[in-house]
C-alpha cells in the first residue's frame, strides 16, 4: 500500500494543513514586541541586530520548510510528508544554516526526533519559557538573546502549538488519528510529542551566531 492509499482522499487534503503546521513545531513568526533577557556581555545595540537577525531567520526557515512539506503532502498525503520530514528536514535547516552563517535548530523538551533534544542551555531556556508562561506572560511576543561560550549568540523563541497542530501533537486517537500515529511510531520510535493543546509550549526555535567583535 502506497502512503498516498492510506487516507481516503478528503482526509489527507483535510490533513494538508494540519500536518503541516504540527510537523513544523507551529512556528509561524510572531508580533514585533518580545519579552528580553539579554546577556549583560552584550551591547543593547549587539542584543538588538541579533534579535532582529534571529526573527528574519525564523521567519525564513519557516516559509523554506513549509513549503516543501506542502508540496510533499500534496504528492503523497501525510504519511508521505512524514516520510519527507524524516529524510529532509535536517538537509534543508543545514542549508538555511550555511546560507544565513548561522546553527539553526528547533528544540524540545518533549522531542520527537531525538537529534532535537535540547542542550544543557536549551532546556535552561525552555524551563524558563515555562515558567513564564505560568506566571501568566504572554510567549507569543517572547524572544530572549544570550551571550554562550566562545564568543557564541544564542537567539531563543518559544514555539506555542497553534489548534491545528494537534492533529499530530496532540492527544492520540483523539486528535491525533491512530493510523497516522502508528505512522509517527514507525519513524520516531522514541516519539514524546504528543498530548499537548492548542497554546502549550511545545519548544522553541534556537539560533546560534558567531558574534562579530
Amino acid at each position: 500500500m502506497t502512503p498516498s492509499s492510506t487516507f481516503p482522499v478528503r482526509t489527507r487534503y483535510t490533513l494538508l494543513s494540519l500536518a503541516l503546521a504540527g510537523l513544523w513545531a507551529c512556528s509561524t513568526p510572531q508580533k514585533e514586541e518580545t519579552t528580553t533577557a539579554t546577556a549583560t556581555a552584550l551591547t543593547p545595540q549587539e542584543a538588538a541586530q541579533y534579535r532582529q537577525d534571529g526573527r528574519m531567520i525564523v521567519k525564513a526557515s519557516f516559509d523554506t520548510l513549509s513549503h516543501n512539506l506542502m508540496r510533499a503532502m500534496g504528492e503523497g498525503g501525510p504519511l508521505h510528508a512524514l516520510q519527507f520530514c524524516n529524510l529532509q528536514a535536517y538537509p534543508l535547516t543545514d542549508s538555511l544554516s550555511e546560507q544565513f552563517n548561522a546553527h539553526i535548530r528547533r528544540t524540545s523538551l518533549q522531542y520527537r526526533n531525538p537529534g532535537n533534544q535540547p542542550d544543557a542551555q536549551e532546556e535552561a531556556l525552555l524551563t524558563t519559557f515555562a515558567a513564564w508562561k505560568s506566571q501568566g506572560r504572554d510567549l507569543a511576543t517572547a524572544d530572549t538573546v544570550v551571550m554562550l561560550d566562545n564568543d557564541q549568540v544564542l537567539f531563543a523563541k518559544p514555539i506555542l502549538l497553534q489548534p491545528q497542530c494537534q492533529a499530530c501533537h496532540g492527544v492520540v486517537g483523539g486528535t491525533v488519528p491512530q493510523e497516522l500515529y502508528r505512522g509517527i511510531q514507525q519513524l520516531y520510535p522514541a516519539d514524546k510529542a504528543v498530548g499537548f493543546r492548542s497554546g502549550d509550549l511545545r519548544g522553541m526555535w534556537a539560533i546560534r551566531f558567531k558574534r562579530q567583535l
